[in-house]
């Protein structure tokens, strides 16, 4: 007797659903006509579903962090010389 009554109900879900489906199928206005604008049919097809975000939730932290401090780099205090080098000649030599 239970599965009877389960069977009955699912049958009838089902019929429902085909006969609101078939009814939004064949639902139609003639065209031009504007008494439809208290038609429930034609009010539910163009409402549409409003997607709605959550806020955004910011979560601020303190960062500790140590910091290093940039060391620029030091030239060579040594003192090249070029091979090639010709030194110019003694000042005694120059004619005044």
């Amino acid at each position: 007797m239970q599965s009877s009554w389960r069977l009955l109900l699912a049958l009838l879900c089902v019929f429902l659903v085909v006969a609101t489906g078939t009814i939004q199928v064949v639902h139609a206005h003639p065209v031009g006509d504007i008494s439809h604008a208290d038609c429930s049919l034609c009010a539910t097809a163009h409402v549409t579903v409003q997607v709605v975000e959550p806020p955004v939730t910011l979560f601020v932290t303190a960062v500790v962090t140590d910091v290093e401090a940039f060391v620029s780099p030091m030239r060579n205090k040594t003192f090249s010389t070029f091979a090639l080098f010709t030194r110019p000649p003694p000042a005694d030599t120059v004619l005044a």
